[in-house]
């Protein structure tokens, strides 16, 4: 089977720190979960490493070392203990969530689907949620105002010719309106990140695209 990853592009502007909060939350578990990009993500990091040294110095402050000095002399805060493994939340994952799969409280959208959606500062730019789909469920044909990223986390869906199972990332873009729809023999849990507003077709779809604002 074909594995889904990452664009080049997502995985850069990940490695660089300009990707925005909910995408590299996205980023940050598909590598928890995929050897291959975390592999990648490693050699644009050293990539990174090597272009800092070729820049030229900066002039820092007089009392720059005095400051540095001075701040490693003040009390560590305390760290909250990580959470406990858990078989479908990856711990960057679940760090967000904090509490464990079978404590989430979902909210049902409609026959078969439950979301949860995490609270991320950024949620004015970015819907970020988990979605919890029953076997062979179809999600409602929609269209997209900004790009969208899904990561898999366990069971499996279908989009047109393509099938993504746990780890692998799907990615549409303003041009793509799919109705994806669940595998057969069990729930489909993703974490689904996108960008604006989603914007459901047919029957019910402006009712849709105004519950889902």
């Amino acid at each position: 089977m074909k594995r889904h990853h990452p664009s080049p592009e997502v995985l850069m502007s990940y490695a660089a720190g300009s990707l925005p909060e909910a995408p590299s939350l996205l980023v940050a578990t598909h590598l928890a979960i995929c050897p291959e990009c975390r592999v990648r993500a490693g050699e644009l990091d050293a990539l990174g490493g090597a272009m800092l040294e070729n820049l030229s110095p900066t002039k820092m402050e007089a009392d720059a070392f005095d400051r540095v000095m001075a701040r490693l002399d003040e009390p560590e805060p305390p760290r909250a203990p990580p959470p406990p493994a858990d078989p479908v939340l990856p711990a960057p994952l679940r760090a967000y969530v904090g509490r464990g799969f079978d404590a989430i409280a979902w909210k049902k959208l409609g026959r078969g689907v439950e979301e949860y959606r995490l609270p991320i500062p950024d949620a004015d730019s970015y819907m970020t949620r988990l979605l919890r789909v029953a076997d062979d469920r179809e999600i409602p044909t929609h269209g997209h105002d900004g790009d969208e990223l899904t990561l898999v986390l366990a069971g499996g869906f279908r989009d047109g010719e393509d099938s993504y199972v746990r780890g692998d990332v799907a990615s549409a873009d303003p041009t793509v309106s799919h109705s994806p729809v669940a595998d057969k023999g069990g729930e489909c849990i993703c974490l689904v990140v996108t960008e604006g507003k989603l914007r459901f077709s047919g029957l019910f779809g402006p009712l849709l695209t105004y519950f889902r604002g």
